[in-house]
């Protein structure tokens, strides 16, 4: 009977406990924000990318009128700066691995939501028409044009204490970072690259799927009212010499001057160039520094500025050309790049 008389006291004391728990673990996922629901790090002064296929949607959808542009592309595309962007609110919706699919899936998600922007902006890397590109990951609330998880049940989980606590005290998952205002930076501790060394799955596949131009089609089928912008970021002329002695320079520049037929504008800031030829520009041969993407900004409706090409302008032969003679008058640099 006594101890009866204590089990509705230990309940409720241990509701209390469960309850001053969730709300500490909820306050500190809050001010951290890991996925970006709230406006981003209250606390430290990075945000990382934990998976920014979900926490860019929260951002967008926290703030949709405020833009009027959007770019989709890789994770190389997530270095270009929205803010850059003259005459423009871009919102930057890049993403790890992101595929021409997967951008597609995006825009008819908000459009869906009412988003009519004026300008969309689409990186396009000669990696997009390799024969295999790897498995596409639209997240099904994307997919069934749902809303995603809400916030109070995503950050009552210690999942998302985990990454708040990594945010905090521990080093980015990634090799990129976000400023507390959302512009994408090279993470502190990223490699140097080395022109000697091959870039990670350079040779992967052949650029045979070319059949994926059809996503660009969609893209302009859901934003019609948009300028459609592609350009192919910037990539090392070290790489671009590679596939010269592979071979396979032909059909690169041949997917992606089929890819540029359907944009209004396109322009290839992969061609060598002073931009490509300086290893300090890059931290692995495809992903570009805050400066250099500055650069490719400023530039996107003015390519020659940085003696990117206008494939509107040019075929495919011209292209090629082009092409064989920048590697032939970078020969010098190229060969001691590599310790010759």
């Amino acid at each position: 009977m006594t101890l009866n008389r204590y089990i509705p006291g230990y309940f409720a004391a241990l509701a209390l406990t469960v309850a001053v728990c969730a709300a500490a673990v909820f306050a500190v996922n809050a001010a951290v924000d890991p996925m970006w629901y709230f406006g981003g790090n209250k606390v430290g002064k990075v945000n990382y990318a934990f998976n920014e296929r979900l926490s860019k949607v929260n951002l967008f959808l926290s703030r949709p009128h405020e833009y009027d542009c959007v770019i989709f592309g890789d994770s190389r595309a997530t270095l270009l700066p929205e803010q850059a962007i003259e005459g423009y609110r871009c919102f930057n919706f890049a993403f790890s691995a992101g595929k021409a699919e997967e951008a597609v899936a995006y825009a008819r998600y908000i459009a869906e939501r009412g988003f009519r922007p004026r300008l969309v902006i689409m990186g396009v890397p000669a990696s997009a028409f390799r024969d295999r590109i790897g498995h596409v990951d639209i997240p099904s609330f994307i997919r069934e044009l749902d809303d995603p998880k809400p916030a109070w049940l995503t950050y009552l989980s210690f999942d998302a204490l985990s990454m708040s606590w990594r945010t905090l005290f521990s080093t980015s998952p990634l090799d990129r970072v976000y400023s507390l205002d959302f512009e994408c930076r090279i993470a502190s501790g990223a490699p140097v690259y080395d022109p000697a060394k091959p870039i990670p799955d350079m040779m992967a596949g052949r650029f045979t799927g070319t059949h994926r131009v059809q996503f660009y089609d969609d893209m302009r089928a859901i934003f019609p009212q948009a300028e459609l912008l592609g350009y192919v970021p910037p990539v090392s002329a070290w790489a671009i010499d590679g596939y010269d002695k592979a071979g396979w320079l032909q059909e690169y520049v041949t997917a992606i001057q089929l890819a540029s037929e359907k944009f209004d504008r396109f322009a290839d800031f992969g061609v060598p160039s002073p931009l490509t030829i300086d290893p300090g520009n890059t931290y692995d041969g495809t992903h570009y520094s805050e400066e250099a993407n500055r650069r490719v900004a400023a530039a996107l409706f003015h390519p020659e500025r940085e003696e990117a090409l206008d494939l509107k302008r040019i075929d495919a032969a011209r292209m090629l050309s082009i092409y064989r003679d920048r590697l032939a008058s970078y020969r010098a640099e190229l060969f001691a790049g590599v310790g010759g």
